[in-house]
C-alpha cells in the first residue's frame, strides 16, 4: 500500500415515508462513516459543510443524492483518488426488472422517477476520468439489483478502463433487514480478518465472513477491473489482523504465537520472519539443536523451542498428507465436521482450516498428562472416519504407526465407529394424533436397526392424560428394546408433538417406569406438524433443510432473537414470517404468555425454536449468552443440561442451560419426515 493514494468516501442515509422509518439507519450510516474515515482503517477523507461526506436525512429528494454522489466524483477526480459509495436505506426493483433504485423521502415503488437508479449512477461515477476506482456498499433491499452492467462500463468514455467492487445486503428479490450488512462489516472491519494480508478487499474472504454474519440474507458481491495501469489494488480497508504471521506460510496463529513465546524466552533479540516457510522451521529446528548458546541463554527454553518446531514441522508434514490422501472429499464442511466430531471448539478455526485445526490439536488440546499426538490423532481420525474410504484409514493408520500414536488413532476410530451407530439409532414417538388434549394412542418408529424401513408399533394409551402419555412412551421404549440385538442400547428418543402440548409439557420429564424419561435417554423435543400429509409440507420442509445448510456455513451464532415489542407487532410479524425473516434459528428472549399461538405462528417457518421456561430470569441477556456458549454442542446438550437441572446442584444457581427449551428440526427428522410429504392416505404404517 502506498502512503500517497487518495480515498474520497460518502456515505448516504434516506428515510422514506412510504416504506415506514428505519430505526437503526442513522447508528449504522454513522458507525460505516466512522470506520471508513479511520486514518488506521479505511483511511477515506471526511468531508463536513455543504458537501460533507455524511449524509442522512428523512427529507432527501433524488436531486439531492445524486448531486452528492457527483460531488464526491469530482473530488475523487480532483484527486486522482478511489471513492467509497456507501447507500443506506430503502430499495425496490420495478416488475419485470432487476435494476435497483434506491428510495428516498418521497419515493414510492410506483415511480422509478421518485427514486434513484443505482446501477446507472454507479457507472457514471466508475466512468469518470480520474477517479482510480469505486467501491459501492448497498445495503438495501433487492440490493443485487445494484450490480451494473458490465457492456456500459466497456461501452463509457474510458472504454472499460477502470475499477468497480460492488457489495450488497440481498437479492434482487429478497428483503434486508435491520441494517444487518452495514453492522456486520463495520463488526468485520474493526476486528480484521486474519490471513487476509494487510489489507481487506470486497472479495470473496470478505463476503464469506459478512455472510456468516448476515443470516436470512444473501450478501453478494460484483467484481470490474480493467485497468492495468494502477500501482495498488482497490482495497477497502487497512486490515487490523495483518501482523507478521498470522497468516500464510505453512504457521498458524496459534503456532506462531507458541513458537515466538518460546524464541523470545531463549532469545530475546531474536525476531522471527513473517510468513514462517519450510526452510524458516528447518533452520531454526537445526540451530535450537546444535548452533552455540551462550551462558546467558536459558537451556530449558531452547529445548521448548525445538519441541515446538517440530511439532510445527510434523504439522506441516501432515497437512500435505492430509490434502493428498483426502483430495478428492476435503473440503471446508467436512473439516468443520471432523472438529466437532474430534471435540475441538469453535476457536479452534482459522483462516486455513486444516492447518489451523491440526495445530490447535497438536497445541491447545493435549491434556497434561496425555500423549503429545493423542488429540491430532482423533482429528486425523475423525477425518478418517468422515471419508468412509477404508484406503484412507489404512493410510492414516500408518501416520500413527510412524507417531507411535496407534492406540489413540485406532481408539477414537472405534469411538467415533460407535458413536455413530449410537446416533443412527432412535426410536421416535409420535403424538400427532393429541388434537386437542392427549392423545388417545401413539405411534412409534425404530430407525438405525439395519432394515430397510422404519420398523413401526402403534400402541394404545391406557388414559388419555399425562400419566396415560408417560406409560405409552415407556411401553414404547421396551417394545423398541426387544427388537435390539444385545449389547445395544437406545439412547436417543425423539418426542413429536403438537403445539399445544409443547407450549406446556416437557417430554424428557414424562415418567416412564421408575424414572424419568431424560434420564437415561437424549430426548429431542420435535413439532408432529412437520409430518403432516399437508399440501404444503413439501415446501416447508425444503425451505427448513436450505435454511439449515445456511446455518451450518455460519461462523457466527445463527439465531435470530426476537422480543415482546417484535410480538406485539403482529402485522409486521407476520410480514416477517412470510417474507424470510424467521426461517433459521429463532430465540424467543422470555417467555411469552401466549407460548402456543406463538410457536403457531413460528414453527411452519422456523427449524429450530428456543425459548426460556415460564420461571426463568431471562431479560439480563443471560439465555443469549448461554446460547451462544453452548451453540454447537446443541440440541443434544439439553439432555445433559435437563439433567444437572434437575440435581440439587441447581439449587439457588442462576439460569443456566437447562432453563432452555427447543423445538429441533436438523437434517435427520426432515429425512425421517419426507415420506409423510407424499402421503395419499390417512395411516402413518402405510407410507413405509
Amino acid at each position: 500500500m502506498t502512503d500517497e493514494q487518495r480515498r474520497h468516501v460518502l456515505v448516504v442515509g434516506a428515510q422514506c415515508t412510504a416504506m415506514g422509518t428505519l430505526s437503526r439507519l442513522e447508528e449504522a450510516a454513522r458507525d460505516l462513516h466512522a470506520v471508513l474515515t479511520d486514518p488506521v482503517l479505511g483511511a477515506c477523507t471526511p468531508r463536513t459543510g455543504d458537501h460533507a461526506s455524511f449524509l442522512v436525512s428523512a427529507t432527501l429528494s433524488p436531486e439531492d443524492v445524486r448531486k452528492a454522489v457527483h460531488e464526491a466524483v469530482r473530488r475523487a477526480r480532483a484527486d486522482n483518488a478511489v471513492l467509497v459509495v456507501a447507500l443506506l436505506g430503502h430499495g425496490f426493483t420495478p416488475p419485470q426488472q432487476a435494476d435497483l433504485y434506491y428510495m428516498v423521502a418521497g419515493s414510492t415503488t410506483g415511480s422509478t422517477m421518485s427514486a434513484v437508479n443505482v446501477g446507472q449512477l454507479l457507472t457514471e461515477a466508475v466512468d469518470e476520468p480520474g477517479v482510480e476506482g469505486v467501491i459501492a456498499l448497498i445495503d438495501t433491499c433487492h440490493a443485487a439489483g445494484a450490480m451494473p452492467d458490465a457492456g456500459r462500463i466497456a461501452g463509457g468514455v474510458r472504454a472499460g478502463r477502470t475499477r468497480l467492487s460492488v457489495v450488497t445486503a440481498a437479492a434482487a428479490d429478497q428483503a434486508a433487514r435491520g441494517m444487518r450488512l452495514t453492522f456486520a462489516l463495520v463488526e468485520v472491519l474493526r476486528e480484521g480478518i486474519a490471513g487476509a494480508g494487510a489489507t481487506v478487499y470486497a472479495d470473496a474472504r470478505l463476503t464469506e465472513k459478512l455472510r456468516s454474519r448476515t443470516v436470512g440474507q444473501a450478501v453478494g458481491r460484483f467484481e470490474y477491473d480493467n485497468d492495468p495501469f494502477v500501482a495498488e489494488g482497490l482495497w477497502l480497508a487497512r486490515n487490523v489482523r495483518s501482523a507478521p504471521g498470522t497468516g500464510g506460510g505453512v504457521v498458524g496463529p496459534v503456532g506462531r504465537q507458541d513458537l515466538e513465546e518460546a524464541v523470545s524466552m531463549w532469545r530475546a533479540d531474536m525476531r522471527l520472519p513473517a510468513p514462517l516457510t519450510r526452510g524458516d522451521l528447518d533452520g531454526l529446528h537445526t540451530f535450537a539443536r546444535q548452533g552455540q548458546v551462550d551462558d546467558a541463554a536459558d537451556p530449558r527454553w531452547r529445548t521448548r523451542v525445538s519441541q515446538v518446531v517440530a511439532t510445527l514441522l510434523q504439522c506441516a508434514e501432515t497437512v500435505a498428507l492430509l490434502n493428498k490422501v483426502l483430495a478428492d472429499v476435503l473440503t471446508s464442511d467436512l473439516l468443520r465436521e471432523a472438529r466437532q466430531l474430534a471435540g475441538l471448539p469453535p476457536e479452534a478455526e482459522g483462516a486455513e482450516l486444516l492447518r489451523d485445526l491440526l495445530e490447535y490439536a497438536a497445541l491447545r488440546a493435549a491434556g497434561a498428562d496425555e500423549p503429545l499426538w493423542k488429540s491430532p490423532a482423533r482429528f486425523v481420525a475423525s477425518l478418517a472416519q468422515l471419508s468412509g474410504a477404508d484406503a484412507v484409514v489404512a493410510r492414516l493408520r500408518e501416520w500413527a504407526r510412524d507417531l507411535g500414536a496407534v492406540t489413540e488413532f485406532n481408539d477414537a476410530l472405534a469411538e467415533f465407529t460407535q458413536k455413530r451407530q449410537q446416533d443412527e439409532l432412535r426410536l421416535v414417538v409420535s403424538l400427532a394424533g393429541a388434537l386437542t388434549d392427549w392423545p388417545e394412542e401413539v405411534d412409534a418408529w425404530l430407525i438405525g436397526t439395519g432394515e430397510r424401513l422404519p420398523v413401526h408399533q402403534r400402541f394404545r394409551c391406557e388414559s388419555a392424560d399425562r400419566f396415560g402419555t408417560g406409560r405409552v412412551i415407556g411401553t414404547a421404549l421396551t417394545w423398541a428394546r426387544g427388537r435390539l440385538p444385545s449389547p445395544e442400547q437406545l439412547i436417543n428418543v425423539d418426542v413429536a408433538a403438537p403445539t399445544h402440548l409443547l407450549a406446556r409439557w416437557q417430554p424428557e420429564e414424562a415418567k416412564v417406569g421408575h424414572r424419568l424419561l431424560g434420564v437415561n435417554h437424549d430426548v429431542v423435543v420435535r413439532w408432529s406438524g412437520r409430518m403432516d400429509p399437508a399440501e404444503e409440507s413439501a415446501e416447508m420442509n425444503d425451505a427448513a433443510r436450505k435454511a439449515l445448510r445456511g446455518m451450518a456455513a455460519c461462523a457466527t451464532v445463527p439465531v435470530e432473537w426476537i422480543g415482546a415489542s417484535v410480538l406485539d407487532d403482529r402485522q409486521g410479524f407476520e410480514q416477517g414470517l412470510m417474507t424470510g425473516r424467521y426461517d433459521t434459528a429463532v430465540g424467543l428472549d422470555h417467555h411469552p404468555d401466549t407460548l402456543q399461538g406463538v410457536l403457531e405462528q413460528l414453527l411452519p417457518y422456523a427449524p429450530i425454536i428456543l425459548w426460556p421456561r415460564p420461571d426463568t430470569r431471562a431479560a439480563d441477556g443471560r439465555l443469549r449468552t448461554l446460547v451462544k456458549q453452548n451453540w454447537h454442542s446443541l440440541p443434544y446438550g439439553l439432555a445433559a443440561a435437563y439433567r444437572q437441572r434437575w440435581s440439587r446442584e441447581h439449587e439457588g444457581c442462576g439460569t443456566c442451560l437447562g432453563d432452555v427449551r427447543a423445538v429441533w428440526h436438523d437434517e435427520a427428522w426432515l429425512e425421517f419426515c419426507r415420506p409423510f410429504e407424499q402421503r395419499v392416505v390417512a395411516g402413518p404404517e402405510e407410507e413405509w
